[in-house]
């Protein structure tokens, strides 16, 4: 399984008035690692759209547990994975952690694989993830 790893440092845009961070900051974060976790298997949304046809991966579904409070200046770290390839969807987990070890949250991603489709209103449609795209999550 291929895992993201980074680090992120707490700044003033990402806190509230009481100087913790508001909560849909995170969900940013997690959209950018799960970004950097596909580009970093050869699947940067140009990649995507060239080699798949596909636009994106829409999201469906997230949500997050939170453990221990992340303040203005703390560092965390952040790990990012795909949890299980479900046909159609995938689930993306991530894992925050405090410089010290303590667990800050834990939250998920439920995304959909699409393809172009010039006969849908929407423009595309939901089709099984390829199995070229699991591989390249192997190690």
């Amino acid at each position: 399984m291929r895992v993201y790893r980074g680090t992120f440092k707490v700044e003033w845009v990402h806190c509230d008035a009481a100087g913790i961070v508001f909560y849909p900051q995170f969900y940013t974060l997690f959209d950018q690692a799960s970004e950097r976790l596909f580009t970093a298997n050869r699947l940067s949304y140009p990649e995507l759209s060239r080699d798949f046809d596909a636009p994106g991966m829409p999201l469906v579904e997230t949500g997050a547990k939170y453990f221990n409070a992340a303040r203005l200046g703390d560092t965390l770290s952040i790990e990012s994975w795909v949890d299980a390839w479900e046909g159609k969807t995938f689930l993306v987990k991530h894992k925050l952690t405090h410089a010290d070890g303590r667990p800050a949250l834990e939250g998920f991603e439920r995304r959909v694989w699409i393809k172009r489709d010039a006969t849908r209103a929407a423009g595309f449609r939901a089709v099984d993830v390829p199995e070229a795209v699991k591989s390249r999550f192997v190690d």
